[in-house]
C-alpha cells in the first residue's frame, strides 16, 4: 500500500461533511531536556541535553452529525552535545466521524516519518541506531446500535511501516519491515445503570521477510460504576498465535543459500520454516477515582503483541495520581512497571523488567500558554545481565496554541 492511498480516503470521507463550522488552529511546542542514559546501557556513552522545536497545525470540519480533525506536526529535534543524531520528524493524523440513527461509522489514519530512537525502544529495550522509519496506518470502525442497551462494532486497522535502509539495518533483525492487519468485534451491552458488558473477538497478521506470525484473542469485560467518582473496569480472556518463522542462511554453496535443518539437524538448500503455536492470558483491571480536586488511576494488564524478535507477553502496572493546586497550578505523578517476556520460552536474553517514577508540575500561564516541569527515574533490569541500566530524564516544556477560531455557514 503507497502512503498517497490514504489521502483519497480521508479527502472521499470530507466531501460528505455538511457545510457547518471549521477550526484551524496553528500550535507551537518547544522542550528543552536532559537524559543521562539515551539508549539505556548497563554504561551509558555519554549524557544529552536535547532541544526539540515543534510546530504544528489542527484543522478541521464539524457539521451537525459528524466532525473532520487533522493535525500535522514537524519535530525539529536538536542534540546539543552529539549533533550527529540531529534530526526531523514529520507526524500527520486526520480522523473523520459520523454519526446517523443507528449507525455510527469512522475512518482514522495517519503516516509518521521518525526516529528509531522514539519509536523501537518496546521491542528489546534499548536502541543502538538512529534510523527514520516510515509508518502509515487506516483504521475504519462501524458501529450499529441495535437498541437503546446494545451494539456492536467492528474495526480494522493496518499499518505498514519501513525502515531506512543503511548499512546498519540491512541485516538486522531489529529493523525488520513489516505490515500489521488486525480486525476485531465487540458486543456491547448496558446490563443495569451502574453495568456495562462487552465482549471481543479479534485476529491479527504480522508479517515480515522472515516471520508470519497470526494472534487471536477472545475476552469479556465489565464496567461497574460504583458513583459518578468511582469507577472500575475488568476485563478477561485467551490468546491463541502460531509463528512461522523463516530460518536463516549459514552460507552459500555454488552461490546457492545454504541453511541447517533444526529438525534433522542436517544441511539443506530448501529454506527451513519452524513453526511455533502458543496459548496465553490477556487480561485488564482499572480502578478510577475523581475527587474534588484531582484523580487517581489504578491500571493493571496483560497483553501479547507481535515483534520483529516473535510473540512477546507484557505485563503492566500504572498509578497515576492527579492534583489540581488551583485554577493555574497542577500536578501529577506518573510511576509504572513493565515485565516483557518473549512468549513461550522460559530464557531469552530480550525478557526484561522496566520500572520509571516521575513527578510533574504544570502552570496555565494564559489561555494560550502552558509551562511544565517534570522528572522521570528509569531503570531496566534484563534476565540474561548482571547490571541494570538505570536513567535520568529532566523536562521543561513551553506550549503555543493561539485561541483562533474562524466558521463558514
Amino acid at each position: 500500500m503507497k502512503k498517497g492511498f490514504l489521502a483519497p480516503l480521508i479527502f472521499s470521507a470530507s466531501l460528505s461533511c455538511q457545510a457547518g463550522n471549521y477550526f484551524f488552529e496553528p500550535v507551537f511546542n518547544s522542550n528543552q531536556r536532559y537524559n543521562s542514559n539515551l539508549f539505556m546501557r548497563e554504561k551509558p556513552l555519554q549524557d544529552n541535553w536535547i532541544t526539540t522545536v515543534s510546530p504544528g497545525l489542527n484543522l478541521g470540519l464539524r457539521h451537525e452529525n459528524g466532525e473532520l480533525k487533522s493535525n500535522f506536526t514537524w519535530n525539529e529535534m536538536i542534540y546539543d552535545n552529539q549533533s550527529e543524531l540531529n534530526i526531523a520528524e514529520q507526524l500527520f493524523s486526520s480522523d473523520y466521524r459520523y454519526k446517523g440513527e443507528r449507525f455510527e461509522w469512522g475512518l482514522g489514519g495517519g503516516y509518521n516519518n521518525q526516529s528509531s530512537i522514539n519509536t523501537e525502544n518496546s521491542v528489546r529495550g534499548l536502541v543502538s541506531t538512529q534510523l527514520m522509519r516510515k509508518q502509515l496506518s487506516v483504521e475504519p470502525s462501524v458501529t450499529y446500535l441495535i437498541n437503546e442497551l446494545s451494539s456492536v462494532t467492528t474495526d480494522y486497522s493496518y499499518n505498514n511501516t519501513t525502515y531506512e535502509k543503511s548499512g546498519s539495518a540491512q541485516n538486522n533483525v531489529f529493523f525488520q519491515d513489516y505490515d500489521y492487519h488486525q480486525a476485531s468485534g465487540t458486543f456491547n451491552h448496558l446490563y443495569t445503570s451502574r453495568d456495562k458488558l462487552n465482549a471481543t473477538l479479534s485476529s491479527s497478521l504480522y508479517k515480515t521477510k522472515s516471520q508470519t506470525t497470526y494472534n487471536n484473542v477472545a475476552q469479556v469485560g465489565w464496567q461497574h460504576s460504583f458513583s459518578e467518582q468511582l469507577v472500575t473496569f475488568l476485563s478477561v480472556g485467551m490468546n491463541y498465535s502460531m509463528v512461522d518463522t523463516k530460518v536463516a542462511t549459514i552460507g552459500n554453496i555454488g552461490g546457492s543459500p545454504v541453511y541447517l535443518d533444526p529438525v534433522t539437524n542436517q544441511l539443506t538448500l530448501e529454506q527451513p520454516v519452524v513453526h511455533k503455536t502458543n496459548f496465553g492470558q490477556v487480561y485488564r483491571a482499572s480502578i478510577q477515582k475523581s475527587f474534588e480536586k484531582g484523580s487517581v488511576s489504578l491500571v493493571g494488564s496483560q497483553n501479547q503483541a507481535p515483534t520483529s524478535l516473535g510473540l512477546q507477553t507484557q505485563t503492566t502496572l500504572s498509578i497515576n495520581p492527579s492534583y489540581n493546586i488551583n485554577d493555574r497550578w497542577s500536578s501529577g505523578l506518573s510511576a509504572s512497571y513493565n515485565k516483557t517476556d518473549m512468549a513461550g520460552l522460559s530464557t531469552s536474553p530480550y525478557n526484561r523488567s522496566y520500572y520509571s517514577v516521575g513527578p510533574n508540575i504544570n502552570w496555565k500561564c494564559s489561555p494560550e500558554i502552558n509551562l511544565g516541569l517534570s522528572y522521570t527515574y528509569q531503570q531496566q533490569e534484563y534476565q540474561s545481565a548482571s547490571q541494570t541500566s538505570t536513567g535520568n530524564i529532566a523536562q521543561i516544556q513551553f506550549s503555543y496554541q493561539p485561541q483562533i477560531n474562524r466558521q463558514v455557514k
